[in-house]
């Protein structure tokens, strides 16, 4: 049975009882040197503080026999191991240092039993395949992205399907697809037919007759931007993820679709609008002002967006002179719109309202999962990202919480997804989401 043992950065990344049910039964074990690193964390009030007194704590429910062993209720083996500090390492490799630590004891342990080492440090990681210790990074999620659910899929239909198609805006069917899941059926002549997968009758049903949405509506040849408003304006339907490149028309759609079921049809409260503050480059540091001047550097694709949408509803409303960041500015003293920091959210409870997220994908799972638990009675949530562009470096492509959140969710009654893939922001923009 091949040992796992521990580096500090592991048990920063997660709550530590899902970190070894994340193994299967085996012994785990942690170097004394990641105890005291974990020390140096706890007082943090980032969620690095959080997962390291949680990880404390844990280890002070196993005392007092943690330097012997514990046999925990889930199988696994778990022990601080304190021997093992005499091993020789090369001399360049200081012996204050914890990384060169915790790869003593590791090297000690492999010479009695099979072992990898857990780490996210990749320097940690080079080191160790020098010194001939197997290790491997951790990653509790990893999604496969060339089956990454897209929300949609093409089947063949009969001609007699048409017909009950379009007489009776559905028809049923013994196709293996997932609730909620858009369908282009091709019939027998080469045309094709759109709708959406209702799961509790089993038929697919016709897409809504609305199509438009505060001014604006889907692209006439992009099929995905079709099924999208769908889903954004059907109040069955509590959750809806969208992930595309950059110009595909995501934060856009979402925008005009909640400004439209808030003030038209007042379905909603209000329109809340929230997003990761992670820079992208150098860090612009700390800024003056109240809550919505320090956020308005954060949202200016947010202001553009609704800045474009609000231009015409607002000329009727407001007074023609009024500059577009002014109409913004009045429909937030009114009370449509609010702008939140995510870490804001935490603890509160959102009833009644069109909650966007954007920039999902440099949000971790548990990002998501305190967004999600947010949500009250009334409350539709729209997650937008695009994974080509990830600013959290200790997130990637198949690991974020967006991706993790596609996955976990497809196939549930109140949720749709839609990935768009074509760029309609301009030609210069498509090129660039092609070449670069």
């Amino acid at each position: 049975m091949t040992v796992r043992v521990l580096d500090t950065n592991v048990l920063l990344d997660r709550p530590i009882e899902e970190i070894i049910q994340s193994f299967p039964p085996c012994k785990i074990i942690l170097p004394l040197a990641v105890i005291h690193e974990l020390d140096n964390f706890k007082g943090l009030e980032d969620q690095r503080g959080l997962y390291a007194r949680s990880a404390i704590r844990f280890l002070d429910g196993l005392r007092p026999k943690l330097h012997q062993g514990v046999r925990l209720k889930t199988g696994h083996y778990f022990k601080v191991e304190v021997n093992h500090t005499d091993v020789q390492l090369p001399e360049i490799l200081s012996k204050n240092m914890i990384n060169n630590r915790i790869l003593t004891v590791s090297k000690g342990i492999m010479e009695e039993e099979p072992l990898k080492l857990i780490t996210q440090d990749i320097y940690t990681r080079l080191i160790a395949d020098i010194l001939g210790i197997p290790a491997e990074n951790y990653i509790a999620e990893s999604v496969e992205l060339g089956n990454l659910y897209s929300g949609w899929c093409e089947v063949q239909i009969s001609d007699r399907e048409v017909q009950n198609f379009y007489q009776l805006n559905s028809f049923y069917t013994d196709y293996p697809l997932l609730a909620n899941q858009y369908v282009k059926m091709v019939d027998q002549t080469g045309g094709a037919h759109y709708g959406r997968y209702n799961a509790g009758n089993k038929n697919i049903v016709s897409l809504c007759r609305e199509q438009q949405a505060f001014g604006i509506g889907p692209a006439e040849e992009n099929i995905e931007q079709h099924f999208l408003i769908d889903a954004l304006l059907n109040p069955d339907i509590q959750l809806v993820s969208i992930l595309g490149p950059a110009g595909t028309g995501k934060t856009l759609l979402a925008l005009a679709a909640g400004l439209h079921q808030v003030i038209n049809k007042g379905l909603y409260s209000k329109l809340v609008v929230s997003r990761a503050l992670i820079p992208h480059g150098q860090d612009i540091g700390a800024l003056p002002g109240d809550k919505e001047e320090k956020l308005s550097p954060w949202m200016g694709a947010i202001f553009d967006n609704l800045e474009f949408l609000l231009s015409n509803f607002a000329v009727n409303k407001y007074d023609r002179k009024s500059s577009p960041a002014e109409q913004v500015g009045k429909f937030m003293e009114e009370g449509y719109i609010e702008l939140e920091a995510l870490a804001y959210i935490r603890g509160r409870s959102i009833p009644g309202q069109w909650v966007i997220i954007d920039e999902a994908q440099n949000l971790t799972k548990e990002n998501v999962k305190t967004i999600i638990t947010r949500a009250g009675k009334g409350t539709k949530i729209v997650i937008t990202g695009d994974i080509q562009q990830i600013d959290n470096c200790r997130l990637t492509a198949t690991n974020n919480g967006f991706v993790t959140l596609i996955e976990a969710f497809k196939g549930q009654q109140l949720y749709a997804h839609i990935t768009l893939n074509r760029t309609e922001r301009s030609s210069l923009a498509a090129l660039g989401v092609e070449l670069l």
